[in-house]
This record gives C-alpha cells, sequence and structure tokens, in this order.
C-alpha cells in the first residue's frame, strides 16, 4: 500500500484517552489551533448529557468559547439529520468527539454506511483546515477500518471475531479521516500491542498508530507531533513476516515518539525533540534481561522493555521478552523485543523525569498452545532459583511494620529461627543505612543476638563482588534481616543494573541452604518477583497501572524474586493497601496475594508454598480467579477474588488450598469486615454488600471463617 501524500492542511488532535482537565499542553495546542472555539460531539457516551457538559467547562476554564452538538442518545441518529446542527458544525468550526463506544459514532452520523447532513458538514470544516479532535473512542473513529473492541490476548489467540459475544478481536468500519494508518488509543497503559499487530495483519494495513493515555497526537498537514504525558507507539508491519495459522508474527518494527517529538507522516523521518540527547556509557543502568514474568500486555510492560532496552548495555542486552498465558484456552503468547542494525535511541533526563525515543527496534509476537504439563506449570509457585535447589525448610519471614517501631510480638517468631546469631543486617533500602543498621544491631542485641552490619549499598555493591570475606561471611549466618526503606533501591542494589549481584547470589545460596532471611516493611515487598513500588489503593482501582512513581496509579517494578508464592505488600490496614494488592495480582494475573498486617509477620517455607501467621494480626491472603479476570478492555473486572485473613498461628497451603485454623476465628472475621470497609471508603459507602462511585464496583458474598469471596469492577472507559 502506498503511503497517502499528505492531508492537505488537515488538522487533527488525537488523544489516547483519559485527558486530564489539567493537561494544559494538551488543550493550549487545540487553543491555537481553533482561536478558542470548538463544538462537542457526546454522541459515544453512556451519560451524554452529562459528558457533554462536563467536557464543556473543561474546556472553558482553558478558555474556550463551547457549543454542545444534540447528537447523542436515542435520537442520536435524527441528531445527525438535522440541518441546524449541520449549520452549527459550520459556524464553529472545529470539533471533539468524546469518549465511550465508538460504535455510537457511527451508528449516529453513517447509519448502514451512509453519510449524514452533519458528518458531511464535519468533513467540508475539516477540509477547510478545522481541526478534528477526539478523545479515547472519539480518536478510534479516525481511521478506517476501526477497533471496535477486545483485548490484545483476545486477539493474538483467537484472532478477528465476527461476533461481539465470542472472544476475539473487533474490527469494523471507521469515519476513514486520517489517511496514515490504525489507530489505537490507551495504547500502552492498556497493552494494546498485541491486538493492534494483529488488527493490521487481519486488514493489510502497514502502519498503527497506539497513542497512550492523557497524550495527544498533534496532525498539520504531512507532520505530527507528539505531546502529554508519555507517547506515541508506532507499530510497521511493511517487511513483516506473517503466518497466522502457525500464530507466527516476525520482522516487525516498533518505534516509541514521546512529548516534543515530530514525525513526517509521508517520509516517515522522525525528529526528536530538542531536549533528548544520545545515549552516553554512563547512562547505561541495564546489562541483562528481565529475571521476572511480566504479563506481556500488562499495563506499561511494553513500555518498561523499552525503557530497558533504551538504557541497556549494547554489549551485553539487546534483547528482551514476556509472555501472557490464557488459561481458557492454555495458550500462550509470547513477545520479543531486541535493539537492530538500525536502531536509533535518544533519552531526556531532567527535573520532569525520564523521557526516551526509540525508533526501529525489531518486535516478534508467537502464539503456542501449552500441553496439559505445561499448563499446570505456567500457573504453578515459581520463585527464582538463583542456580541453587532451596531447601524446602529453608523459610523467609515478612514483617508488616518495622521491627524497631512495633510491638515486640512481630519479631518473636523470627527470632526463634535466627537463634543466637550472628545475624547479618542489610540496610541498603535505606537512606540512612548505617543509622538504620545501628539502630536494628541495638534492636537485636537487646533480645541477646548477635548481629552485624553488611554494610553494602547501592554505592558500594560492585565493590562486595570482590570483597570475598564479607561473601563468604554471609554463608556463615544463621540468619539475614534487611531493613526497610525505599524498596526500588533495595532492588537496585541487589539486582544492579539488572544483573544479579555477587551479594545477591551469596545471599540466595544461604538461604538455599537454609538460613532464614527476614525481610521488613518495604524490604518485605521487594521480596517477590513483582514489587508493589507505590499508589494507593484508589490510585490503583482509578487509573490501574503506571510506568512510573512520578504518575498516578499502582507502580509495578520487578522485584528480587527470592519468594516465588505470590505478590506481597505490608502496612496494609493503616495505609489502607488491600485495593491496590488485589489490581497488583490481577494486573500481573499473579495468583496470591500476600498483605502482611502491622505488627505482624508471615513465615514462609516449601518455596513460599506455606505461610504461617505470627504477630499481633497476621495478614489477608489475596487468591484470584485468573479465568474471570478481564483485563486491557475498557474495564478492570476481577470476579470470584477470595479474601482470607490468618491470624497468629493459622497456616495457608497455597499449593491445595487449605487453611488450618489454630483457634476460633472471630478476631479475623473482624479485621476482614474492616479491609472490606476500607475499600469501600476508597469508592462508597457500604451499602448491602454492594458500593459504587465513579464506575467502581465491589461486590460482596457472604463472609464465613474469616474468608469471603468478592467481585471488583472498575469502568475505567467513564474516565476516558
Amino acid at each position: 500500500m502506498n503511503p497517502p501524500s499528505g492531508t492537505d492542511g488537515k488538522r487533527f488532535a488525537i488523544v489516547g484517552g483519559r485527558l486530564e482537565d489539567d493537561n494544559s499542553a494538551v488543550y493550549d495546542e487545540m487553543l491555537r489551533i481553533t482561536g478558542g472555539r470548538i463544538l462537542v460531539f457526546p454522541t459515544a457516551s453512556a451519560e451524554p448529557e452529562a459528558v457533554g457538559a462536563e467536557t464543556a467547562e473543561v474546556f472553558r476554564s482553558h478558555g474556550f468559547e463551547v457549543e454542545i452538538a444534540a447528537v447523542f442518545g436515542a435520537d442520536a441518529s435524527l441528531g445527525a439529520q438535522d440541518v441546524a446542527i449541520a449549520d452549527q458544525v459550520r459556524r464553529i468550526g472545529h470539533v471533539f468527539f468524546t469518549g465511550g463506544d465508538q460504535a455510537q459514532i457511527l451508528a449516529a452520523l453513517a447509519p448502514r454506511g451512509a453519510e449524514s447532513v452533519v458528518l458531511t458538514a464535519i468533513r467540508e470544516v475539516h477540509a477547510a483546515g478545522g481541526l478534528l479532535a477526539g478523545s479515547s473512542a472519539g480518536a478510534a473513529i479516525m481511521s478506517d477500518p476501526m477497533l471496535l473492541g477486545g483485548t490484545s490476548l483476545e486477539a493474538a489467540v483467537h484472532g478477528i471475531a465476527d461476533d461481539p459475544a465470542e472472544p476475539g478481536l473487533l474490527v469494523g468500519q471507521g469515519l476513514g479521516f486520517f489517511p496514515f494508518g490504525m489507530i489505537d488509543q490507551h495504547f500502552i497503559k492498556r497493552g494494546r500491542h498485541g491486538r493492534l499487530i494483529v488488527a493490521l495483519a487481519a486488514t493489510g494495513q502497514r502502519l498503527g498508530f497506539g497513542i497512550d493515555e492523557n497524550t495527544a497526537l498533534f496532525v498539520e498537514g504531512a507532520t505530527a507531533r507528539v505531546v502529554g504525558e508519555y507517547g506515541v507507539v508506532l507499530i510497521d508491519l511493511e517487511n513483516a513476516e506473517i503466518d497466522d495459522t502457525a500464530g507466527q508474527y516476525d520482522n516487525i518494527r516498533v518505534s516509541y515518539l514521546d512529548d516534543g517529538d515530530a514525525i513526517d507522516l509521508v517520509s516517515r523521518v522522525v525528529s526528536p525533540g530538542s531536549t533528548k540527547r544520545t545515549i552516553a556509557v554512563e547512562d547505561v543502568a541495564y546489562r541483562a534481561p528481565i529475571h521476572t514474568r511480566r504479563h506481556v500486555f500488562g499495563a506499561y510492560t511494553l513500555y518498561d522493555l523499552t525503557a530497558r532496552l533504551v538504557l541497556g548495555d549494547p554489549a551485553t542486552y539487546t534483547e528482551d521478552c514476556a509472555s501472557a498465558f490464557d488459561p481458557r484456552s492454555g495458550t500462550e503468547v509470547s513477545i520479543s523485543l531486541a535493539r537492530t542494525a538500525d536502531t536509533r535511541l535518544w533519552i531526556e533526563t531532567s527535573d520532569s523525569g525520564f523521557r526516551m525515543t526509540a525508533l526501529d527496534l525489531g518486535m516478534s509476537m508467537t502464539r503456542n498452545v501449552l500441553s496439559a504439563e505445561d499448563c499446570a506449570s505456567r500457573q504453578r509457585l515459581q520463585p527464582r532459583r538463583f542456580g541453587a535447589e532451596v531447601s524446602p525448610e529453608a523459610q523467609m519471614v515478612f514483617l508488616g511494620s518495622s521491627p524497631t517501631r512495633s510491638a515486640p510480638e512481630m519479631l518473636a517468631g523470627a527470632l526463634e529461627l535466627v537463634g543466637k546469631g550472628p545475624v547479618g543486617v542489610l540496610a541498603a533500602a535505606s537512606a540512612e543505612p548505617r543509622d538504620v543498621a545501628a539502630e536494628h544491631i541495638s534492636l537485636l542485641a537487646s533480645q541477646g543476638i548477635a548481629a552485624t552490619d553488611l554494610g553494602v549499598t547501592i554505592d558500594t555493591v560492585e565493590f562486595a563482588a570482590q570483597n570475598t570475606e564479607l561473601l563468604d561471611q554471609i554463608g556463615k549466618l544463621t540468619g539475614l534481616l534487611v531493613c526497610g526503606g525505599n524498596q526500588i533501591r533495595l532492588v537496585e542494589t541487589l539486582l544492579h543494573r539488572g544483573e544479579e549481584s555477587a551479594l545477591l547470589g551469596a545471599i540466595a545460596c544461604a538461604h538455599a541452604r537454609g538460613m532464614p532471611l527476614i525481610a521488613a516493611s518495604g524490604a518485605a515487598s521487594a521480596m517477590s518477583g513483582l514489587m508493589i513500588a507505590g499508589g494507593s489503593s484508589y490510585e490503583a482501582l482509578r487509573y490501574g497501572v503506571a510506568s512510573d512513581v512520578g504518575h498516578p496509579g499502582l507502580v509495578i517494578q520487578e522485584g528480587v524474586g527470592l519468594f516465588g508464592g505470590g505478590i506481597v505488600d505490608q502496612n496494609l490496614i493503616g495505609g489502607q493497601r488491600l485495593g491496590r494488592l488485589i489490581v497488583a495480582c490481577a494486573e500481573e494475573s499473579e495468583r496470591y496475594g500476600i498483605g502482611v498486617f502491622e505488627d505482624s509477620a508471615v513465615i514462609a517455607s516449601h518455596n513460599g508454598a506455606r505461610l504461617r501467621a505470627t504477630g499481633r494480626d497476621g495478614f489477608v491472603l489475596v487468591e484470584i480467579d485468573t479465568v474471570a479476570l478481564e483485563l486491557q478492555s475498557d474495564s478492570f473486572v476481577a470476579k470470584g477474588i477470595r479474601l482470607t485473613v490468618l491470624s497468629a498461628g493459622d497456616e495457608a497451603d497455597l499449593v491445595d488450598g487449605t487453611i488450618k485454623r489454630c483457634g476460633p476465628s472471630d478476631k479475623a472475621q473482624a479485621i476482614l469486615a474492616r479491609l472490606i470497609e476500607d475499600i469501600a471508603e476508597d469508592i462508597s459507602d457500604l451499602a448491602d454488600g454492594h458500593a459504587v462511585m465513579h464506575g467502581i464496583s465491589l461486590r460482596m458474598g457472604v463472609a464465613e471463617a474469616a474468608s469471603v469471596m468478592i467481585d471488583l469492577e472498575c469502568a475505567r472507559d467513564e474516565f476516558s
């Protein structure tokens, strides 16, 4: 297919959804282009009158004169034939389509393919230089064909679907305003690269534009510019080798354009933003691929893999991969991303945060149906082995809060495991490691336990590789206490530049032989393969996963991986963190989450499969039904979540799913009720087991023996 020669000066503002009210950069660009006049079409919305009024008010706050087109609701198709509304379009000259269901826009403006008088007027003003703008569904309509629905995993497993009730990708007719390729939105946030690849291949298109949330692609003539919070992904299939029957897509080219970047849509020449620079040796942050299993279509997984390769050592780290598993069909989909001979990279590091431009990375996507044995293995607990078989008796202790500021009973069970010492203390998570280590050593001394500061921080961990005396010392310890603090700093110490440090190797080997490992507070979160690094429960439900701590939402990053039982979180009651733990497990298709309460601990053995509660209150076990998940769609839906609170002495076996109580569950039942109330407080007042606010819904079954099944849903398209 030959590329179009241009758009004859036509202007677009194509927004990837969730356009925040305070995104002045995007609104200011639209203000410049339109001269301050805009006509809002809330046609796609399920609540068009409310959404239209809210959208108009936001535009007014940015200096616009705004009117609303009465093309919505049951009479939308009639409104689209109203000559007065067509005249309104011509008088104002610039239009904006809100989010919602893009099929409703097509049904109103072009019923059964016949153009309405309003659509004709829109094409006229657009051809005359008027701005055609839209967010989410309002962006999807720009191209033809148009994506109508379906997730990346559904698309990769089932291909194109003809029936909306069946799993697969839905593709239909769009309005064809944008001639350069297919548009997709909420792109990186909802992991839509798989579905765009399948859609392009199925429709014979060459180029796809995946625009992320709170970000716009502004087009004026043949020049496109990226403005906003994240960026735009270009997927190029011009030279791709595709065997859909075998589920193999090779030689795909992928580029990431960030805020400030521009591209000539005819020549495909990219101009990085003026503040970006090429990568220097000192910018290298990773020397090895990601160690833990990420959901390849999870939120920002593609962004994270791209960023790692951008900051990777070209001598040792040029390719990475991740996968997703569909438990319904037993199918695994894998995607690899690699530098090529044509790859070009730029970055920006400033007070405003990390920015990158990555051109012509290579991508492949593979679909494989697994055997029953492989399916079972895919869903089993999988800690990292670190080259050593871990003794079933090796125990790991997660402390729900700092031992220096918590009730003495929290530590009691852990201290029984280490005897009289010597215990090593690692305070690499702390900003003041010497003082924090000394404080913990003093605490242990008060209990008659000898302890020593390992003295390793992120600044000294590379020197530890040559310190054979230190590495030998670790093998002789009766236990290791990892102090709390910033878990990101701890992981970057132990997995230094993406590689397993000599310190981590020594710790893993000692633990495999039976040395107890005690992780306090934030360090407990770091022991999982996937780590919660930031975000509140409300942010997790409202926004889902964010790429880093500088953006609203739940931040999930690679953890150390010594614990394979699930995702760990701590400070659970005081921090009201159950909601974010549920979302983290669901977004990454991780079956179990372990939320440790303050003044409490969890003692894990048998590679994380057996858990025992100790301390004052215990922990909550989150179990996700991966078959009942609906992710990367316009809604977050996790049904059949089981929450179980275990009090001190209670035990859980994650292999056979049994819970062993050592006494009455009254206390645990009361804590469970409080946890549910905390989730409901984030979204609404709990009433009759059903809470709803801002599109978030919680449905709760009857709690028995401190265990309850809940359904949690968030219609994130409400925020588009």
